[in-house]
């Protein structure tokens, strides 16, 4: 990390950066949304933002805060994911430094915001599993997708050789799958992703295990079994469809009476 972080409002930032360490931090100081090190350094090359220093000698950039929306749209159709923290104080009332949170985290899948959307305001988000290895054409995938703004949850299985096809058909922003390597994504999910232009997110691979998501899905819908659902609790689709669950909380889209399983 360039520069030094010993300001009040820079331990600040670098706190909640450290809570969102996957995530392009804007960080509200005044009438800006400010950008620093190397979230700085990366929107400046994406989306043509002025890069500069503060006297720490850190990177940063910054934007109008009446122009979130514009610069949100930009980074986020270039596939970042997105954390924006704002002041949750009145800085004339603040003793120290002023008191932020994060306020929204906004990634390519889970965009609700008609602002932020394309004329038909539909935005999907999708998960896959693999159930085994190798490139076997056969091999089996679970395979969830959710429309973001009304909860709507599709499930099925399908084969390596389809998945493609498949995803295609419903025409997801984003893809989840689990991160098994920890670096880049796994041959397999890599050529998804390339040949549909798709914005792939790893996530834990525990969050697509069979029993994890089985407690995410039941507590999120309140019931003690999916067979109310016509739903069976070995459907291989059910691991990615509690990573979505998860995924959604994560982001503050998904709330407790929102969401349809078929």
């Amino acid at each position: 990390m360039a520069g030094n972080l010993n300001t009040p409002a820079m331990r600040q930032w670098s706190a909640f950066k450290q809570k969102h360490p996957d995530c392009i931090l804007l960080f509200r100081m005044g009438d800006f949304y400010e950008l620093f090190d190397e979230d700085a350094v990366r929107a400046s090359k994406a989306i043509g933002l002025t890069l500069t220093q503060r006297t720490e000698g850190l990177p940063m950039a910054g934007m109008p805060h009446h122009q979130l929306d514009t610069y949100l749209k930009r980074l986020i159709d270039r596939g970042f994911r997105v954390a924006v923290c704002d002041q949750v104080q009145d800085p004339r009332e603040a003793k120290g430094v002023v008191e932020r949170a994060v306020t929204r985290v906004l990634t390519p899948g889970t965009l609700v915001e008609e602002s932020l959307l394309a004329d038909d305001a539909s935005n999907r988000l999708g998960a896959v599993a693999f159930l085994g290895s190798g490139d076997d054409p056969q091999q089996r995938v679970g395979v969830a997708v959710v429309e973001v703004s009304t909860g709507a949850f599709t499930i099925f299985d399908t084969t390596a050789a389809d998945l493609p096809g498949e995803l295609a058909r419903r025409s997801p922003s984003e893809l989840l799958y689990a991160d098994t390597s920890g670096n880049a994504p796994p041959p397999r999910i890599a050529r998804i992703l390339n040949a549909l232009s798709l914005s792939g997110t790893p996530r834990p691979a525990w969050h697509f295990r069979p029993q994890e998501s089985l407690e995410a899905l039941h507590s999120h819908y309140s019931v003690a079994s999916l067979a109310g659902f016509g739903i069976r609790e070995d459907d291989c689709a059910l691991g990615p469809a509690g990573a979505i669950v998860r995924y959604l909380r994560e982001t503050q889209v998904v709330h407790e009476d929102d969401a349809e399983l078929t």
